[in-house]
């Protein structure tokens, strides 16, 4: 495999626009093309608040193609201020709407070609997006406004990453099907010219292609700036590795040798205090289906979760960490950008979550070591990506 000096600084790259991309975390649900949503009765709603919607509890699991009664089985209307907007790399139009307390949560409006044939939702889809692009412009930079707003759409519970306005629970209104404006306070501008941004998030923590936030290593100390974040650990964690594209058995076996010594590293093995098994870490490798050329996270995704449908993958264990290794044909990008080596992040093919590393492809064999070390090492003490902050 022919490999890259890693000495190079990489280069930020926009690439918001290059690979346009729909969804794949309970996609289903989302879009209305679940077995259940037939049963969604859009003849009428129910009149809701944000702070009725902050009262319920969140699931304890969420089924990956299936609705969770009443939330994600009832229409609502509900006004409010819309105060945020966004396009996502999955397409979406993010909203964030507010009330006069200061609460906060998420409503989404999908694009039409992303949603499957035969979805009862699919009219209203279109017509609330249609709705929403008379009155505004959602491009790839968030904008701030305060606009009343009034909606009807199906509740969903989404998982938790560090989405912009999201709910604590996790509730959202996800498709909206029908929104109305009044009049704007304060004309669309964009977010960072909005004075002080509500969180100051660190440099290597970016946007990931669906709202949330992912810790990336951009290189420096693999190891040395790993932090707890006193939550969920992966506590018997096993490494499989998934190659993605063109790779020689050499070079193949040169990643197997790096993941098998991960766990002889001074400062992994001290992960052991948070409840991380860090020895004897069990290894193993296979294929994985990527086409080559842009890739985006969601690709990944995606890839992952054909191979746990068709049984390439027996995904029934979460301690088990999947280190996607790209090739360097494919051009890899995470919210926008290629300023990156590695990222681990997780999502939910099923209702278990199944977390994961991506290292970029054409790295040096030390910058691939440190990438492979950085992002697991990370992985063990933070599966979601996002739980520092």
């Amino acid at each position: 495999m022919r490999r890259y000096l890693s000495l190079v600084p990489l280069v930020l790259f926009v690439v918001s626009e290059i690979h346009a991309a729909c969804g794949v975390e309970r996609w289903s649900v989302k879009t209305g093309t679940d077995p259940q949503a037939p049963s969604v009765d859009l003849s009428t709603y129910i009149s809701s608040t944000i702070y009725n919607f902050y009262q319920s509890t969140r699931p304890a699991s969420l089924p990956s193609n299936g609705r969770v009664a009443p939330r994600e089985t009832t229409q609502y209307r509900l006004s409010a201020t819309l105060t945020k907007y966004v396009r996502e790399s999955d397409s979406d139009y993010h909203l964030v709407i507010q009330d006069s307390s200061g609460r906060t949560m998420i409503a989404e409006l999908p694009a039409s070609n992303c949603v499957g044939v035969g979805s009862p939702f699919g009219t209203g889809i279109a017509h609330a997006r249609a709705q929403f692009d008379a009155r505004f412009t959602a491009t790839t930079s968030m904008k701030t406004t305060s606009t009343a707003v009034t909606l009807k759409g199906v509740g969903f519970w989404d998982f938790l990453h560090g989405q912009t306005g999201v709910a604590p629970n996790g509730i959202e209104v996800h498709p909206v099907l029908d929104i109305t404006f009044g009049a704007a306070s304060l004309a669309p501008i964009e977010a960072d010219d909005d004075g002080i941004p509500d969180i100051v998030w660190p440099a290597d923590m970016i946007l990931d292609d669906d709202g949330g936030r992912v810790h990336v290593y951009r290189g420096g100390d693999a190891v040395g700036d790993v932090l707890f974040h006193g939550g969920a650990v992966v506590d018997d964690p096993s490494i499989r590795f998934l190659f993605a594209g063109n790779w020689t058995e050499q070079d193949k076996r040169a990643v197997l040798a790096e993941g098998r010594g991960i766990d002889r590293e001074d400062k992994v093995r001290d992960l052991d205090r948070y409840g991380v098994r860090t020895f004897g870490f069990r290894v193993g490798a296979q294929a994985l289906s990527i086409a080559s050329g842009e890739v985006m996270d969601l690709d990944v995704q995606r890839a992952l979760a054909n191979a746990v449908e068709s049984g390439r993958i027996q995904h029934i264990d979460p301690n088990v960490l999947y280190v996607v290794m790209l090739d360097p044909s494919m051009q890899a990008s995470l919210g926008g950008s290629r300023d990156w080596l590695s990222y681990h992040s997780q999502f939910h093919p099923t209702e278990l979550p199944m977390r994961y590393v991506v290292v970029r492809g054409g790295l040096d064999r030390a910058a691939q070591e440190n990438a492979i070390r950085a992002s697991v090492a990370r992985a063990l003490v933070n599966p979601a990506g996002d739980g520092w902050y």
